[in-house]
Order: C-alpha cells, then structure tokens, then sequence
C-alpha cells in the first residue's frame, strides 16, 4: 500500500454530479481542493463517464464536458497489484453471497492498493473489507 498522502478518490456517482452541476457536489468537491487534496479518478471510473456521454442525448456536449473534467483530474490505472486485488475481492464476495459488480471491485482495489480514500455514496462498496470509504453530501 502506498502513502495515502492528501489525494483521494472521486467515484463515479459523485463526479456525475458534478457534471450536472449539482450545487451540494461541487461545493463539496471545491471544498476538498481548498483542503489542498489531490483530486483522483481511476480509469474504470474514467471509462464510466466516457460511457454514459456516449449514449446519452446530448453525446458532444457531454463528452467535452467529461474531457474538461477528467483532464483536471488524475487518473489512477489499473495495476498487476490492484488486478490481483480485484480477482481476490470479487473471489471473496461471491463465495460470501454478496457480490458487488465488478467494475466497482475494480475501483475498490485501485483505491485499497493506493490507500487513497474513496468518495463515494454507493453503500455496496462497505462490502469491501478495508476500504476506506467518504460518504459525499
């Protein structure tokens, strides 16, 4: 596990807010940058964004706004570690009848391999063993 340092983890749900320019997320988010935290995505989440811009209605405008976004934003990769920490995950939370979907298991190890907290309000997630989780407004 590496240094958790000030970054942390924006997941999907709450990055989708901010998108739409929900007012409680962005000032929740500014907050964190007048903190000094470093601001950080991972690739699954990155692919989620791109994702739902390219289905939905308004396809240009919201892949440039996810584009802008996401530039301003480190994105966290998926590693050999972080791999193998979702497969030990998923294994895990199936043979306990609790399975989660696999793109969140995938973000959840990027975040306990990085030790970055996870911002998030998605509760499945607690289901994750160790994972520090935020609960966004």
């Amino acid at each position: 596990m590496e240094d958790a340092g000030n970054q942390v983890i924006i997941d999907t749900d709450i990055l989708v807010d901010v998108l739409r320019g929900l007012e409680k997320p962005v000032t929740f988010i500014a907050e964190l940058e007048r903190k000094g935290l470093t601001l950080s995505t991972t690739v699954i989440n990155a692919f989620e964004l791109y994702y739902g811009a390219c289905k939905s209605t308004k396809k240009l405008q919201n892949l440039t706004a996810t584009r802008k976004l996401l530039e301003q934003t480190v994105i966290l990769n998926m590693t050999h570690k972080s791999a193998e920490k979702a497969g030990e995950i998923h294994a895990e939370l199936e043979a306990k009848g609790q399975p989660i979907g696999i793109r969140d298991v995938m973000i959840g190890a990027i975040a306990l391999i990085k030790g970055y907290p996870l911002i998030t309000r998605n509760t499945h997630l607690q289901k994750i063993e160790g994972l520090n989780l935020i609960t966004a407004p």
